[in-house]
């Protein structure tokens, strides 16, 4: 998601705002510029401080009175997550003990990471047998001591997860792709920096008595705070992402006091507005449902998948790449809704489809083919997770349809060290095709077809002039030439002086 609003900002705000401002004028850049950098606030900053002020107001109904000393509201396990350190604590636990104690604390971390598997190039690595037996105890006794240790600051707790995490990568080279089951292909929806949070923020919780007394009714609970908070921000975010670009309109509308889209140049001229027939605005507004429904259709696409309810769930402080694309779809059909003419439809549709497109899979492939290339140069690199089942001997497109789908970067943790650098190459190459694709290319392209549109639309408005009197002038020469009219009467003088 950090690589997403990073890319948004350099790849398409920025560009398009020195582009419209050089190429149209200051009213399309300003415009330009709100739409730009509120669409990045809002579909990817915003809706997790939404979920946590929600998450505020609803922790204490939700929870009840039996957990009215638990604080969920700053949790961000997700309800797959709940499930698993619940149970695992249960398998944890000491019953004939009143009171959680460290070593069931311990055992919990222990059983968390036996069984854990990660994706490493195209073979899954067991985190026990990869740690080994020291090595897990050392991060078992580590992260017990985060749950009972009440000194460690805020600075002084992350640091020592993120110690953790480089500790178990650097034994594994795996921490994106996680799965307890990998028979079945089933992966959580974590990666180690989530699970090493969230199992840490549990454990906790499970220090209280009352939750461990009753571990099933705070499992329910909390899962159902999830979804509440998730469900309740989304239903905030989304309708806030559609007015964003009536409230834009408004405010160009409003300083320059003209109506349009200031997509031309004549915009502060008045020149560019016309008032639409009723056919002309029902045929308008089927071409702005078959572009909203096309923008669905590529957002479906994207996602590979069916829309389910953990995909809408929270878990940090940045939305799910899953919710940024909820969030934009609903951004980008409001553009599409919003636009006052043909031109404006056009272009929105063209652009928001393609940064649609280049932020969540085409700059992602740029990257993919990138390392693909480079570990093909040199074997001994590993710069992608498979989980494809594809061999070279499958088909082409069974081996594309693998690469598209089951083919993902490594993080840069995962990586060798020496390897890095590379791994900044793909990162670069991803970057560098969303810059020229969405932030020069596609405005470029969008304007140049305006601007034809607009002159071909001057030129056949001239020509209709031109007929226009050429047509006048021959029914004044007929007229002329007609004895009837060119009677001195009252009747045909008003005539002749009519059409003179």
């Amino acid at each position: 998601m950090v690589g997403v609003a990073f890319t948004d900002s350099v790849a398409t705000d920025v560009p398009r705002t020195i582009f419209d401002l050089l190429k149209t004028g200051v009213p399309a850049a300003l415009e330009t510029a709100r739409r730009e950098f509120s669409g990045l606030i809002v579909n990817c900053l915003l809706p997790s401080f939404i979920v946590l002020g929600v998450a505020k107001g609803v922790n204490r109904p939700i929870l009840g009175e039996k957990f009215k000393n638990i604080d969920m509201s700053s949790s961000w396990s997700n309800g797959e997550s709940i499930e698993k350190y619940v149970n695992t604590f249960k398998e944890s636990m000491d019953l004939s003990s009143a009171k959680t104690t460290r070593d069931e604390i311990k055992t919990y971390f222990t059983k968390l990471f036996t069984g854990l598997n990660g994706r490493d190039g195209d073979k899954w690595v067991e985190f026990s047998s990869s740690l080994g037996k020291e090595k897990l105890n050392n991060i078992s006794e580590t992260l017990t001591n985060l749950v009972f240790d009440k000194s460690l600051n805020k600075n002084s707790f992350k640091n020592t997860l993120s110690e953790v995490s480089t500790l178990i990568t650097d034994s594994t080279r795996a921490g994106e792709i996680l799965s307890y089951d990998v028979a079945s292909g089933k992966t959580i929806s974590s990666n180690l920096s989530e699970l090493l949070r969230d199992s840490v923020d549990m454990a906790r919780k499970f220090k209280d008595g009352t939750v461990r007394r009753n571990l099933d009714a705070f499992k329910k609970q909390t899962t159902k705070l999830v979804n509440v908070k998730s469900i309740a921000g989304l239903a905030i975010i989304i309708p806030l992402a559609m007015s964003v670009q009536l409230i834009n309109r408004a405010i160009t509308r409003h300083m320059y006091k003209q109506k349009g889209a200031p997509i031309y140049k004549d915009f502060e001229k008045g020149e560019t507005y016309h008032e639409m027939t009723p056919a002309q605005n029902a045929k308008f507004f089927s071409q702005k449902l078959l572009a909203a429904g096309s923008m669905l259709s590529l957002a479906l696409l994207s996602m590979m998948k069916k829309p389910n309810l953990s995909m809408f769930q929270f878990k940090g402080m940045f939305p799910t790449v899953d919710q940024c694309r909820w969030i934009a779809t609903a951004t980008f059909a409001s553009r599409m809704f919003a636009s006052e003419d043909p031109n404006e439809l056009r272009e929105s549709t063209v652009r928001d489809m393609a940064s649609f497109a280049g932020l969540y899979f085409l700059g992602d492939y740029a990257g993919k083919a990138t390392a693909s290339l480079i570990e093909k140069i040199r074997p001994d690199v590993k710069l992608t997770n498979r989980l494809g089942e594809s061999t070279k001997d499958s088909s082409i497109l069974k081996r594309a349809g693998d690469w598209i789908k089951n083919t993902t970067l490594k993080s840069f943790d995962e990586v060798l060290p020496k390897h890095k650098n590379l791994r900044s190459i793909c990162e670069l190459a991803s970057i560098g095709f969303s810059v020229i694709f969405l932030g020069v290319l596609l405005p470029a392209y969008n304007r140049k077809v305006t601007e034809k549109k607009v002159a071909l639309a001057k030129e056949k408005e001239m020509n209709e002039k031109q007929a226009a009197n050429a047509a006048n002038a021959q029914l004044v020469i007929n007229l002329k030439n007609d004895k009837a009219f060119s009677s001195t009467g009252l009747f045909g003088k008003i005539v002749k002086n009519r059409f003179e």
